[in-house]
């Protein structure tokens, strides 16, 4: 396995480049306009969910 190396950023950004199936592009667009947040907001918040950190998804349902 190779070392983990630090991406170019753009701006305070990093590029994430992936291939989704059609399927999975549709359910994130709906989730997307569900949350009224963008494509990378809504991956970014997946990936914090995933790893058990507080996310822009589950703050949304915080009462």
């Amino acid at each position: 396995m190779e070392e983990y190396r630090a991406p170019k950023l753009i701006g305070k950004r990093a590029p994430l480049n992936c291939l989704v199936l059609p399927d999975q592009h549709y359910r994130a667009w709906m989730a997307m306009q569900r949350y009224n947040m963008s494509f990378g907001e809504y991956v970014g918040a997946l990936i914090d969910r995933a790893a058990g950190l507080p996310n822009k998804l589950d703050g949304m349902h915080q009462t």
